[in-house]
């Protein structure tokens, strides 16, 4: 993405807030006028000063300068007051497009995504550009805007004279220019090694148990220092190009200056200017080189906001796989039941198919069972279900009516899911029990939380259902994680309950009580289990067995056994019984 495309991203983000820009441009004009006002007064001090003759306006000339600074004091306040609202106006309101836009994309961004360099972006990049939208302007503006009046001041001061030091115009801009494809460069690499560095830091936290326990600690630690330093030789070139420009515009600028003194000091031996004069003249330069200094470490802030900018955008643009129809139907009454038909999907950036040609009718109310080994596709059905992904061959339906069809929050809103992975969040025991269900309340979460067996333990809790939870719920045992995702899918009321290998990851004693209290919500739902362990789905209405992504067997409990099939030999190895 090229500078202008950048900029021209962030022009809308600038429009609503239009008028607040320019009030800051106007302040930031009397802000340069006050500089020339400044720097005029010189003139008539300094001729004071060689000449005593006239001390009344000596006089005036020493009361007008803290005059004219105090005038100052008030708009620089009022301009960099009026930037810093723009610079994190703009940045809050790209964040909120940033986090809303990625709860829009479908699950294949998270796949193919590191969580750590997601979180750069939204964090280390969103800060750069902050900066960028901050300080740029204000730079850009107000410093070119001085510099244009410092010009004027020397052109009407003496034109001759001015174009010596018109010279550092070309000069600076030259630099500026090599510069800033060295700065842009290095600082986007520098951020995209920043993303790799949060990615492993995650990495770590999340997986310490593992770590720890195959003593992998010098591993983790080798692999982070690794990124670490290219991260360190990255920013090195960004800030090698950033202190250049600064010295580099000084030399230049005391070129200038020794042209100024040489030719101003040969004018006035000749008579040709006052000393008034030749004061102004370099108090012009003087005033100007500070701006143009700001300028070239502007180009830095600007190239390295740019370069963020791109990152971001990089979000912004992904478009959601699973496409929302125009006129989405509502979500049926689900009285026809559920087809799968032919369905067949593979992963994205996989060659193997998850799902091939797979056919299945489950009725209304019915208690069908998913079964199989690992990896024969189990879970992908649930993930086509929610509308996670759409199949890559075939359909399915509900009532006859195509998921694609549907809305997919219409389609969630009546689907209740219970998953191996509880995920709670930061919240109590309320909020990680209403989550997704806006408005409901205590007495409707204390039933779902009798239905799900866990009141009993929540009253343990001091604060009963305002308890505190902890990062992913780590106040909870397994267990009781997993009956509070039950009363956060009973809350939901839902037509169709589906259960991904709910009880997988607990003790027997766990896994029974949480079976008891799921099979409490099977009457009047139709009901979907995904199990590995086969002890919990003997009372399934129909048991559908997969092996490789194709629907192998399909029966109950007895009959499947009977069939001495794929179902009968995952039994008996279940079972601890020698396998034939």
């Amino acid at each position: 993405m090229t500078t202008g495309a950048s900029l021209r991203r962030l022009l809308p983000y600038l429009k609503p807030h239009r008028g607040r820009f320019i009030q800051a441009c106007a302040v930031m004009t009397v802000v340069a006028a006050l500089n020339g006002a400044l720097v005029k007064v010189l003139g008539p001090i300094t001729n004071s000063l060689f000449n005593s003759s006239n001390p009344e306006e000596l006089k005036r000339a020493a009361l007008l300068i803290p005059a004219v600074f105090f005038l100052k004091l008030i708009f620089q306040y009022t301009q960099s007051y009026l930037m810093s609202w723009l610079g994190q106006r703009i940045t809050q309101e790209i964040r909120e497009d940033l986090f809303t836009h990625l709860h829009a994309l479908s699950m294949d961004f998270f796949w193919k995504s590191k969580g750590g360099e997601v979180l750069s972006k939204l964090t280390n990049d969103m800060t750069a550009l902050q900066s960028g939208l901050q300080f740029v302007p204000l730079y850009a503006v107000r410093d070119s805007l001085t510099i244009i009046v410092m010009l004027a001041v020397m052109i009407m001061t003496d034109a001759k004279f001015a174009l010596v030091a018109l010279l550092a115009i070309p000069m600076a801009a030259g630099v500026l220019g090599i510069l800033g494809r060295k700065l842009r460069s290095a600082g986007k690499r520098g951020q995209e090694v920043m993303g790799e560095i949060y990615h492993r830091f995650q990495e770590s936290l999340q997986g310490m148990l593992v770590v720890k326990s195959f003593n992998y600690e010098k591993g983790a630690i080798a692999k982070f220092r690794k990124e670490n330093d290219e991260f360190f030789h990255q920013m090195m070139r960004y800030f090698r190009a950033t202190a250049l420009s600064g010295p580099l515009m000084e030399f230049l600028g005391s070129l200038v200056i020794a042209a100024i003194i040489w030719q101003g000091g040969r004018a006035i031996g000749a008579g040709e200017m006052t000393p008034g004069e030749f004061a102004v003249f370099l108090g012009c330069f003087f005033t100007a080189y500070g701006p143009i200094k700001n300028l070239a470490q502007m180009n830095a802030t600007l190239q390295l906001a740019l370069a963020s900018a791109e990152r971001i955008f990089s979000i912004l643009d992904e478009k959601p796989s699973v496409v929302e129809p125009l006129s989405p139907r509502r979500f049926p009454a689900l009285t026809h039941g559920i087809v799968f038909d032919k369905v067949s999907f593979r992963y994205p950036s996989r060659d193997n198919w998850a799902l091939k040609d797979v056919s299945l009718t489950i009725n209304p109310g019915e208690v069908v069972a998913i079964a199989g080994p690992s990896g024969s596709g189990k879970t992908t059905l649930v993930h086509l279900l929610l509308r996670l992904f759409d199949p890559t061959e075939g359909k399915i339906e509900i009532d006859g009516v195509d998921l694609r069809e549907m809305s997919s929050h219409d389609l969630r809103e009546k689907v209740g899911l219970v998953s191996q992975e509880t995920i709670l969040f930061n919240d109590t025991v309320f909020g990680n029990v209403a989550v997704g269900r806006e408005g409901a309340t205590r007495l409707e979460v204390e039933e779902a939380l009798k239905v799900a067996d866990a009141t009993d333990f929540v009253k343990q809790f001091a604060q009963g259902m305002d308890t505190p939870l902890g990062d992913r719920g780590a106040r909870l045992s397994g267990g009781q994680r997993q009956r509070l995702a039950i009363a956060r899918a009973v809350l939901k009321d839902p037509k169709l309950l589906v259960l991904d290998e709910a009880t997988s990851n607990l003790d027997a004693g766990s896994e029974r009580a949480v079976q008891a209290a799921m099979e409490r919500l099977f009457p009047g739902r139709t009901v979907i289990m995904i199990a590995h362990r086969l002890s919990t789905v003997q009372k399934a209405d129909r048991i559908v067995v997969m092996r490789h992504g194709r629907i192998e067997e399909m029966g109950s409990h007895s009959a499947l056994l009977g069939k001495n099939g794929v179902y009968a030999t995952l039994h008996r190895y279940q079972q601890l019984e020698a396998p034939q």
